[in-house]
Order: C-alpha cells, then sequence, then structure tokens
C-alpha cells in the first residue's frame, strides 16, 4: 500500500502512536449534551423533565436506551392508552446488508421489551407481553402487524429486579480493554444478577480457547470491511460532525467507537471523510481494521448467545431479552461489554467464520450462535444520543 499522508495519519492512529492528552480529553470534542447525559444518568428524571408523568411514557423514554444495532433506534410506537402499547418494527430501519432476516432487528425489539419490562417493575408495575398479537410481522409488514403488545398492572407483590440500577452505566464500549481476564467468579456472579435466561449463555475466558477464537473474529471483521455492500451501509450510517450528530441523534460515531482526545482531534479534523472513495479506499478500510484489531485482542472474556431448535422471531426477540439483562449486569459490575457479530451474520461470507467458531465451541449442528460480545475492563464513557420520543409514536 502506498505510504501516504492520510494513511500515516489512519496507521499512527490505529496503532496508537497519537498520545491522548488528558488535558483534552475533557475538552476537545467533548460532544455530550446535557440532554443526553440526563437520559442516560437518570431516565425516569428526564422523562419528567420533559414534562412525561405518566408511568407508560416514563417507560417508553427510559426503555430507547435499549442497545441496538448501528444506533439505527429501528422502533416505532403506538400508544394504546396509559397502560398498553403497541411495538412495531421501523421498516425504514432495516439493515439488510449484513442482517438479512432481520436477526440482529428482532434482537433489538426484545432488548426494548425488556428494558420497557425493568423500568416498569422500577416504577411499581407487573407486565404483559404478548408476542405477535395480530400475526407475525414480515419485512413489508412492519407497519401493519406489531411485534408486541406490552401492558402494564400495579403490582400485587413488592418484588423487585435489581438490574435497573445498571441503566446509568450501561453502553457500548468499544475502547481498548486492560486488566486481568474477567474471572470465573465474576462469570458466575453476573449470571447470578441476571437470574434465569431463555436460552444458553457461553462464556469463554480461557487464554487458550480466546486464542483460537479471537483471530477468528478479526478475520471476520476484515472480511466485512472489505465487502463493499457491508462497508457502505457504516457509511450511510456515520456521523461525524457534532451538528450531524446532536441534530439525526442516530448513528454511528467516532466517539463511540472508542476515540476521544487528540485521536478524535486528528481522526476529525485530518482525515475522516464520508465520500464514497476515501470511505472505501484501501487506507481508510485497512485504519478502520486496524483500530478493531485493538479492540477484539484486548478482550478479557467472551459471550456466546446460543439457541438450540427453533431459529425464528420469536427465539430472536428472547435472546435480545437475555442480551439486556446481561448488558445490565455488566454494567452493575462495572465490567465493558461490546458486541461483535461480524463472524454470525446472515450472508454467505460471514456463515464461513460460524462454522469455524460452531466447531471451537463444540456446538451442536442445531445450535445456533446469535450474538458474540467481548468483554473487559475500561472507564471510558460515550453516550450515544437518542431521538426524541415523538419521533416514535405512530
Amino acid at each position: 500500500m502506498k505510504l501516504t499522508r492520510k494513511s500515516f495519519l489512519w496507521n499512527s492512529l490505529a496503532s496508537g502512536a497519537l498520545v491522548s492528552l488528558s488535558a483534552l480529553q475533557n475538552n476537545l470534542y467533548a460532544y455530550s449534551t446535557t440532554d443526553a447525559t440526563l437520559h442516560r444518568q437518570d431516565p425516569l428524571g428526564f422523562a419528567e423533565s420533559l414534562g412525561l408523568t405518566k408511568p407508560i411514557d416514563q417507560i417508553l423514554v427510559t426503555a430507547l436506551l435499549a442497545p441496538n444495532s448501528h444506533n439505527s433506534q429501528p422502533w416505532k410506537i403506538k400508544k394504546v392508552s396509559d397502560s398498553e402499547f403497541l411495538l412495531f418494527g421501523d421498516k425504514e430501519k432495516q439493515l439488510i446488508e449484513i442482517d438479512s432476516l432481520n436477526r440482529q432487528f428482532f434482537h433489538t425489539q426484545g432488548c426494548f421489551l425488556e428494558l420497557a419490562h425493568l423500568t416498569a417493575d422500577k416504577l411499581m408495575f407487573d407486565t404483559k407481553i404478548t408476542y405477535f398479537p395480530k400475526g407475525k410481522p414480515e419485512p413489508k409488514t412492519f407497519s401493519n402487524l406489531p411485534v408486541a403488545k406490552f401492558e402494564i398492572f400495579p403490582k400485587t407483590k413488592c418484588v423487585h429486579d435489581f438490574l435497573f440500577a445498571g441503566v446509568p452505566n450501561r453502553r457500548m464500549n468499544r475502547s481498548v480493554y486492560s486488566g486481568n481476564l474477567i474471572s470465573k467468579e465474576e462469570i458466575e456472579d453476573l449470571k447470578m444478577l441476571m437470574g434465569p435466561t431463555k436460552h444458553k449463555l457461553l462464556f469463554v475466558n480461557d487464554p487458550k480457547q480466546l486464542e483460537s477464537i479471537l483471530p477468528i473474529l478479526d478475520a471476520a471483521f476484515s472480511m466485512e470491511t472489505n465487502r463493499t455492500e457491508s462497508n457502505e451501509l457504516n457509511r450511510k450510517w456515520f456521523r461525524v460532525s457534532k451538528e450531524d450528530i446532536y441534530t439525526k441523534r442516530d448513528g454511528l460515531t467516532l466517539e463511540g467507537n472508542g476515540l476521544s482526545g487528540i485521536k478524535l482531534w486528528f481522526a476529525k479534523t485530518f482525515f475522516v471523510d464520508l465520500s464514497k472513495e476515501s470511505w472505501h479506499s484501501e487506507s481508510a478500510r485497512e485504519a478502520g481494521i486496524q483500530m478493531f484489531q485493538k479492540q477484539v485482542y484486548s478482550s478479557k472474556a467472551l459471550v456466546f448467545f446460543i439457541t438450540e431448535g427453533s431459529d425464528e422471531e420469536r427465539t430472536w426477540i428472547e435472546t435480545g431479552r437475555d442480551f439486556m439483562r446481561l448488558t445490565l449486569a455488566c454494567a452493575v459490575r462495572e465490567i465493558a461489554f461490546h458486541t461483535m457479530n461480524q463472524s454470525v451474520e446472515d450472508y454467505p461470507e460471514s456463515r464461513e467464520f460460524t462454522k469455524q467458531l460452531k466447531t471451537i465451541l463444540g456446538l451442536k449442528s442445531k445450535e445456533q450462535i446469535q450474538l458474540i460480545a467481548r468483554m473487559g475492563r475500561s472507564s471510558y464513557e460515550y453516550n450515544s444520543p437518542r431521538r426524541e420520543l415523538s419521533s416514535f409514536l405512530i
């Protein structure tokens, strides 16, 4: 590859040669707004500050903090009454280039439902969630057929689920992790905090097993970055300027990918260009791959969400609910968390890596890896913005 000034800067950034200055960390391109911070730290208080005092509205405002692929926020909501809403998938937010079956799309619906359930619990309500109350939706019928009906009722017993305490610290942490491996005792503690799960979680913290798996995740990311359809999808969802980030309030950002301080300043000032030619250039793709390598090889444990038997929409929603609970348990215990699903997506190039992982993990033929995440230790914080509630209502 020809060494240009631009590629030199990219490679220096990716390798960490540019030193972050602590004096700049809190000031340079610090894009967090007061509203975004309050929404994360105290979503119920944030809802009240907007004049939303009804429990159903506070539940919805909080559920918007649920994790979702590309920060696409693919939800539509119809409030039926002060105690019921219908959740729809937003057909305009499908990521078909990497999620052709809408597997991750339904995972995201499950995340929303579980966080809504936990928020209702916090507000002293029990919930009833009914999947596909009018029939199972398909990509062309997301506007007409709800994914779920969500109802709340006053609690009859004072029994609480304490995972809600993790909401202020729950975020996708894509920074480079440090410290020791996540221990067996820490994993058992996370399982205890989560409570029963619908499906199987497989944790990997053995160094030798990690050595065999991490190169597969690395290679899958490289494949997806060099796959034009996938890389173009990322370009469309990428937000660079402060104005773009907080006007659209969705999508991917450098900050969300773990960059801060002078590294972030260099990236935004010298070489982030969303034109097709620049974005798909060899130097830009190589820089992204190198940054991911720093992330993936710093993993201190991995977790695989695994289902067996029926592999369809209901299973995917249930997986999302399990996923939501684990991310909150990690937040309670201050364990960083980051999904890496390039090796288990539903297109042929990805499925070649899926086969390798299933062999290493000793999975049965009918077992399916739904999601993969790395875990570790990091103090990095960035709160991805969310759109206002009114934009989701129908």
